[in-house]
């Protein structure tokens, strides 16, 4: 379930929930029901990457990144 994982990212991290809320721009009830739901867009999903410090990518069968998303994919 992406809820979960993203729960464990943010622990492994050391970042709250209220920490991803201000990330995303989003009250905390929004927050939950994305959790529940699994509703997390791309955009939401590279926001939380940067909040953590880590990579949003699709990897191949060999560990090798063959699309990494970052800020620049974001819209404005």
């Amino acid at each position: 379930m992406i809820g979960n994982k993203i729960k464990a990212l943010l622990n492994i991290k050391g970042k709250s929930s209220n920490d991803a809320c201000q990330s995303l721009n989003i009250m905390q009830s929004a927050y939950s029901r994305k959790l529940s739901k699994n509703t997390f867009k791309t955009e939401e999903l590279i926001q939380l990457a940067i909040l953590t410090n880590t990579k949003l990518a699709f990897i191949d069968e060999d560990n090798n990144p063959i699309i990494v998303f970052n800020k620049d994919d974001i819209k404005k």
